[in-house]
């Protein structure tokens, strides 16, 4: 039975609207299965300001941990901030408290928080199927990119003075336990480009193979970077010759993920994220798979898929588009 542990470090980020990156090398004791990041601070604005879209979650640029054992290194996890917010928004049906529309001449106190989470049931505090192993690392690192005021918050800052909390939820194996060969969850991103044509764009790269995919959280934006639902009307995926997902609705998708993910409701209605739907291979019920360890995962097996094999087509609207995903997988 695997015993939890909850740990806030000591040592903190700090964010000063500048950019920066920032290393913090993590504990290495148990099995990592969850990592809080709570970004908390003062905005000053010196006059009225124009925010950029998803202000203050565009602060924190890109979250990424990376890994060295056994000789090689590799990234585990890469997303952006503010797809990390929303991607935890679908998980739990809510999100973290965004304190993110200030606007006026004064000093405004303001905070978020962003949860990792390497769970396949994001709802089970029990599961440690796919945790991360670190007391078999010799190097577990948090690395943070952080971006510029203007680009992050808006204009007329004065200044910002933000810290970054870090908590760990772990899980210590008995000493009877063996995770050396505990299945190994990925999440990455990767951004690319429309052509300016309008209709179908095969994309032979948007997916990365050689593993079992369970979703890509996708964001549709326009070519200046405007989150959008209106870009994007369909899309295929394609194994080879066979169509696996055929001229699914870009809207119809999205009103399945409010189904399948029971996103929380406002006053108007549920939470409709501009921009943003799940490809999702784990809740279309796709086969069980097994994975090396013998434990059956949820999602679609690209092993032994080389470039190309798995392909998207995307029906545009306007050409230009600007299309990024995080990939949810499981290796091993």
């Amino acid at each position: 039975m695997v015993l939890k542990n909850y740990r806030t470090l000591s040592s903190t980020q700090t964010y000063d609207g500048t950019a920066s990156t920032i290393t913090t090398d993590l504990p290495r004791d148990f099995l990592l299965q969850r990592l809080i990041l709570d970004f908390h601070g003062i905005t000053t604005l010196g006059g009225t300001s124009v925010l950029v879209t998803n202000a203050l979650l565009r602060c924190v640029k890109n979250i990424r941990i990376k890994a060295v054992g056994e000789g090689s290194s590799r990234t585990i996890v890469d997303i952006k901030g503010e797809d990390l917010y929303y991607l935890n928004l679908f998980d739990y049906g809510f999100g973290s408290a965004l304190n993110n529309t200030d606007t006026s001449a004064t000093a405004h106190t303001q905070s978020t928080a962003f949860t990792i989470d390497m769970r396949i049931n994001k709802s089970d505090p029990d599961d440690f199927s796919v945790s991360i192993p670190s007391y078999l690392l010799s190097t577990l690192q948090l690395e943070i990119e952080y971006d510029t005021s203007a680009n992050g918050y808006g204009t007329n800052v004065t200044s910002q003075a933000f810290t970054m909390g870090i908590t760990l939820i772990e899980g210590i194996p008995e000493p009877s336990e063996s995770f050396a060969k505990n299945p190994l969850m990925t999440l990455l991103q990767k951004q690319l480009s429309a052509d300016s044509s309008t209709g179908d764009e095969d994309f032979d790269t948007f997916f990365t193979v050689g593993s079992l995919i369970r979703r890509s959280f996708l964001l549709v934006q326009t070519s200046a970077s405007v989150p959008s639902d209106t870009e994007l009307i369909s899309y295929t995926v394609q194994s080879g010759q066979i169509p696996l997902m055929s001229k699914i609705n870009y809207r119809a998708n999205k009103t399945k993920d409010i189904e399948n993910y029971r996103v929380a409701e406002n006053p108007s209605g549920f939470w409709d994220v501009t921009g943003y739907t799940f490809i999702d291979f784990a809740n279309n019920q796709q086969p069980f798979v097994p994975t090396a360890s013998g434990l059956k995962i949820d999602g679609l097996s690209t092993i032994g898929y080389n470039v190309g094999d798995l392909k998207i087509t995307m029906n545009k609207t306007t050409g230009s588009e600007i299309f990024r995903r995080t990939q949810e997988s499981v290796e091993g």
